[in-house]
């Protein structure tokens, strides 16, 4: 069974959590709409050390994190 979200009913499912999605799917301007979720977890090294069993595959794929980035947390794009 595919998992297939859109981005946003995911950003609210996993709220918190840094999120895997494959197979993913773009609108007219590009941007990430949904895809199927495969890995998800508060632990970012989590995701990072198991996206390798998807490293075949041929689709669009997206690492995002689902929510409000935490106070004191930044980021690099």
């Amino acid at each position: 069974m595919i998992n297939y979200s859109l981005w946003n009913s995911s950003e609210v499912k996993y709220d918190g959590e840094w999120v895997y999605l494959i197979d993913c799917k773009e609108n007219q301007d590009g941007t990430i709409t949904g895809g199927e979720v495969v890995l998800h977890s508060p632990n970012r090294d989590y995701l990072i050390r198991n996206i390798r069993k998807y490293e075949d595959i041929l689709t669009l794929t997206s690492l995002r994190y689902a929510g409000k980035i935490p106070e004191g947390i930044s980021v690099v794009l």
